[in-house]
């Protein structure tokens, strides 16, 4: 209450600015914003509405895309067709057709593979094929012979195939057609179902070399090249037949590519063209098949009823999204490509982007977090786990124009409210200011009181005795003579300290530095508080160098400092019964040390140990006499010098105030400072 009767006509002002101006302010700023607000969910609701309208079209499209795919599956599966002969016919985005029998069992258009792993040879038999493989480029005439024997060494049906589809090239190396060809016929008659390392179904391979070498002798001979090729056609025919091809196995389709190459020019171009494209569909569709088998091992089970389509798939990992169908006893399983749809559905984003540029759409995963978007609608049934999410083009754009219009609106708003805050920021940091410095003075003033009282009752005290005579001639009126002049020393300091501070607050002081010994100094200044300090029962320790280069210094002004460091020592430390005085050279300067084995100063007030008017928060620190102006002259003076000052202390182990003094004059050294 006595802080605020300091500054009462501070709070009078405070509270009438206040009542006038930030009530009324606060209130119009309020209606204000609710405005601005009102604004933008509005722009925001319409946008929402147009981002729900882009996505109603874009299911429309998905609507239309499987609805047709549906109308022309049926109709061909109705007219005894096959969905897996060109797929795309029934949808540009359809990979892959499969139809599983009753049982489950997937009977068209490919094979499952089998579970048996190909015939892997032993290390022997890899070095016997090798050495028959170099013979075949060099020796052709033995390589036949190297076969035979690696022949007789195979064991498992797979590599004794792969012996005698040695022999047959060999044969072939040497131009002995007849026997490669006898050769080839045993491939073909004794290998059926057997598959080589590489995945070749050997009896194949067999057969294609028969047609090879008939198509080789017919050109060589000028005659029968009509049977010849037509043994070769038939086969391509059926090659493409693809009962026999398994899924990653693609060595039928290997053949078929190369027995069309060899009907190159032999073959009606018509033919060949037909059978390219067919053969370019079917690998199409087995390597689809190759890429999606790990799903189609569970597709059968989630038969649909009796011309139902159902939809599966199009989750986070999947490449295809799978329509079913029941029809008669047979379920077929539509593979489509989710990349496919996902493009489509891009080019309708594209087109609805024309008259809706600020808005995109995308595909989402189910369990995606839909960040920023203004509508979200499921594609199902035919992409249950998809949604389609239409968001802003740009949201950060978005969030910047929204940003820019309400900073626009409410600028005038803001600025006027940022001006009263402002205000009252200052009246509240005036009066604070005002109640601290009331503080500060009153109790500067009471601590200044106490200090001069002390000094003063002593003077009387003594004067009085030696007035009145009731002190003895002798070592009795001496001691009242020392203390009188004890006293009158100390009071001139406070004095001193007093006026320093005062000059230093109004920025008169000035000092005058010289350069000079600092030693002769701190023994003026030992010395002359050695006396207090023997009163108090204290060590007084000084450590002083030898040969110690002169420095720029005011001879009263630092021994001023070191009277109040040891003022201080004496107050705050006594009780440690120690105090050292050390000189030390440095590298650049002199380091001056007071230490005591005190209270020790807590690390929390050692950075406003120098601050004007700062008294220790401890009850025991407080209890001794001061005015809390002593280190602020101390710091005061050192900067001054062009030095710097710093505490190192722990609580209860003392302090020690470091003065740090440079060799260097600073600027304007010589003159007053």
């Amino acid at each position: 209450m006595q802080d605020l009767r300091h500054v009462e006509s501070s709070l009078r002002f405070a509270g009438v600015f206040a009542v006038l101006m930030l009530l009324p302010t606060g209130f119009l700023a309020y209606q204000a914003l609710t405005t601005v607000r009102s604004e933008e969910l509005s722009l925001d609701a319409d946008l929402r509405a147009r981002a729900r309208g882009v996505a109603t079209s874009i299911y429309a499209d998905v609507e239309e895309i499987f609805g047709r795919f549906e109308q022309v599956a049926l109709a061909r599966l109705d007219a005894g067709g096959s969905p897996s002969v060109n797929p795309r016919e029934l949808s540009p985005y359809l990979r892959a057709a499969f139809k599983f029998d009753g049982s489950g069992k997937l009977v068209a258009p490919f094979a499952l593979p089998r579970r048996a792993p190909l015939a892997q040879p032993s290390p022997a038999w890899r070095r016997d094929a090798r050495a028959a493989q170099q013979l075949e480029l060099r020796e052709p005439f033995r390589a036949a012979g190297a076969w035979r024997a690696v022949e007789r060494e195979s064991v498992r049906p797979g590599l004794r195939a792969e012996a005698v589809l040695g022999q047959v090239r060999a044969h072939m190396a040497a131009r002995r057609f007849g026997a490669a060809k006898q050769a080839a016929t045993r491939l073909a008659e004794e290998f059926p179902g057997v598959r080589g390392r590489h995945g070749f179904l050997m009896s194949t391979v067999g057969a294609f070399k028969v047609n090879e070498i008939a198509m080789r002798l017919a050109q060589r001979r000028g005659r029968g090249s009509d049977e010849a090729r037509d043994a070769m056609e038939d086969l391509v025919v059926d090659l493409l037949s693809v009962r026999q091809w398994e899924i990653g196995q693609p060595g039928e389709a290997a053949l078929a590519r190369e027995a069309i190459r060899l009907l190159s020019g032999r073959s009606e171009r018509e033919w060949l063209a037909a059978r390219r494209s067919q053969l370019n569909r079917q690998v199409e569709q087995l390597q689809w098949a190759a890429r999606v088998l790990h799903e189609l091992d569970g597709v059968y089970y989630r038969v649909p009823a009796e011309r139902q389509f159902r939809y599966l798939g199009a989750n986070a990992g999947s490449a295809a999204v799978w329509a079913l169908v029941r029809v008669s006893e047979d379920v077929f399983a539509f593979s489509f490509s989710i990349d496919d749809l996902r493009d489509e559905l891009d080019t309708a984003v594209r087109r609805r982007s024309e008259a809706e540029p600020d808005l995109t759409a995308r595909l989402r995963v189910i369990g995606e977090p839909p960040e920023g978007a203004f509508a979200v609608r499921s594609l199902g049934p035919w992409l249950p786990l998809v949604s389609l999410v239409v968001q802003p083009s740009d949201l950060e754009a978005l969030r910047v124009s929204n940003n820019r219009r309400r900073t626009v609106r409410v600028g005038v708003v803001l600025t006027a409210v940022f001006v009263l805050v402002v205000g009252a920021y200052l009246v509240a940091r005036m009066i604070a200011l005002e109640v601290d410095g009331a503080r500060q003075r009153a109790d500067f003033a009471a601590n200044v009181s106490h200090e001069l009282r002390s000094p003063i009752t002593q003077i009387r005290l003594k004067g009085e005795a030696l007035q009145l005579g009731l002190a003895q001639p002798g070592p009795d009126m001496q001691e009242h003579f020392d203390a009188i002049v004890r006293e009158s020393e100390r009071l001139s300091r406070l004095v001193d300290n007093v006026l320093d501070f005062a000059a230093i607050e109004r920025g008169a002081k000035r000092y005058h530095l010289r350069p000079d010994d600092p030693v002769p100094v701190v023994v003026a200044a030992v010395e002359s508080a050695r006396s207090s300090f023997e009163a108090l029962g204290v060590a007084v320790v000084m450590e002083l160098p030898e040969d110690l280069p002169p420095l720029w210094i005011d001879r009263e002004a630092l021994g001023q400092v070191l009277t109040n460091l040891l003022s201080n020592a004496a107050k705050y430390g006594a009780e440690g019964r120690y105090v050292r005085v050390a000189v030390e050279p440095r590298e650049d300067g002199v380091e001056i040390c007071v230490q005591d084995r005190g209270r020790g100063i807590g690390p929390d007030e050692q950075e406003s140990v120098f601050d004007d008017f700062f008294r220790s928060s401890d009850p025991m620190v407080r209890r001794q006499k001061g005015t809390g102006i002593g280190l602020a002259i101390v710091r005061y003076i050192v900067e001054a010098h062009g030095g710097t000052i710093r505490v190192e202390s722990a609580p209860g182990r003392g302090a020690s105030f470091i003065i740090t003094l440079p060799f260097e004059p600073p600027d304007g050294a010589g003159e007053p400072a």
